[in-house]
């Protein structure tokens, strides 16, 4: 397995859009997202075609849920 990219380990959304084979039509890699909480430090990931959801509702659920925030 291959080590994480630097900036990857650093808080924030961080998404992989994945690779997809023309040739097989299917992925070769799946797509995947990870987000890095500053405050509390949790990561939570998601991955295939829940990465869209994810995405767009990441910022908003974790900062209702965030330890560091109570």
């Amino acid at each position: 397995m291959a080590a994480l990219w630097p900036p990857a380990t650093l808080p924030g959304l961080h998404v992989d859009m994945g690779q997809w084979n023309t040739k097989a039509a299917r992925w070769a890699r799946f797509p995947t997202a990870d987000y890095r909480c500053g405050r509390c430090g949790d990561i939570e990931s998601a991955s295939g075609d829940a990465v869209a959801a994810f995405v767009s509702t990441i910022h908003r659920i974790h900062r209702a849920a965030c330890p560091s925030r109570a």
